[in-house]
């Protein structure tokens, strides 16, 4: 792998090799993701010398774009996402011991927060939307405005997000057009961890878990 896309990719496709062992597993995915998330966060901090500064510069307006994307994401759910059977998530409270569930669920917590939106951004916007305009993509400034290379990153995103890629369409529109704006990654993983740390938090209040790990009933 090309030492300038090391850093941009690898922890993507670790991340990818998790998902596929837990399609084969997954009634260990609670299990599974302290694991996932040291082995995914591990990589980002091996490589993170070769990465751009990831300090935000708008960290309260990013948060703010955060916390518009679980607001469209939860309440477009039940209007732009039509499921083909039946889907549930995993209550880890149900499946657990109290102390173990609340442990598995720190490290979910961690994980969405903090883990996958630097692993994800780093990809699609750090990495394959300035690709898809010059394969030499470190010579291409982050946040440059192309068509195809911009909407190609946001159906690849949303199509990422399987059942739900419609709500991972309109994620995308406002994650790649807040990157288009601030030319900022740190910005951008800021707005993106917002929505995965609010999203996580209202299926634990709320008790509506099939925003987390969905699965068809019968997989378990």
């Amino acid at each position: 792998m090309d030492r300038q896309a090391l850093p941009f990719v690898a922890p993507f496709f670790l991340f990818l090799l998790f998902l596929v062992v837990e399609s084969w597993l997954p009634d260990l995915h609670y299990a599974l993701y302290p694991l996932k998330t040291l082995a995914v966060g591990g990589i980002i901090a091996w490589t993170w010398r070769l990465l751009p500064d990831l300090r935000p510069g708008r960290p309260l307006s990013s948060v703010l774009v955060g916390v518009a994307g679980v607001t469209l994401w939860i309440g477009l759910d039940p209007v732009l996402v039509h499921y083909a059977q039946p889907l549930i998530g995993r209550n880890p409270f149900a499946l657990y011991p109290a102390g173990l569930a609340w442990t598995l669920f720190g490290f979910r917590l961690l994980g969405i927060a903090l883990v996958v939106p630097v692993m994800e951004e780093l990809f699609w916007r750090g990495f394959l939307m300035r690709w898809l305009i010059r394969e030499e993509f470190t010579q291409v400034p982050l946040g440059t405005y192309q068509p195809f290379s911009f909407f190609a990153t946001t159906a690849l995103f949303a199509a990422e997000h399987g059942p739900e890629w419609p709500l991972g369409a309109v994620a995308g529109l406002l994650y790649g057009a807040w990157f288009v704006r601030t030319k900022n990654l740190g910005d951008v993983m800021t707005a993106h961890g917002t929505t995965n740390l609010l999203l996580a938090l209202y299926c634990l209040v709320s008790g509506d878990w099939h925003f987390l790990s969905i699965v068809a009933p019968g997989s378990r």
